[in-house]
């Protein structure tokens, strides 16, 4: 039997803080060390981002 692992993670892009010191939130998921990256369209104050959550 053939396991794959699965990961999803999401993070906040400090160096793309836009005007009103929001960073976009980015996501990736990786499936068997192949990973693929995304934006998710939302943005955060990084003083409201928990990195140990990813919330």
């Amino acid at each position: 039997m053939k396991v794959e692992k699965f990961k999803v993670l999401l993070y906040l892009k400090k160096s793309g803080l836009d005007k009103s010191g929001k960073a976009p939130i980015m996501g990736r998921i990786t499936v068997n060390r192949t990973m693929a990256q995304f934006g998710c369209k939302l943005s955060c104050t990084p003083e409201l981002w928990n990195p140990r959550e990813s919330r």
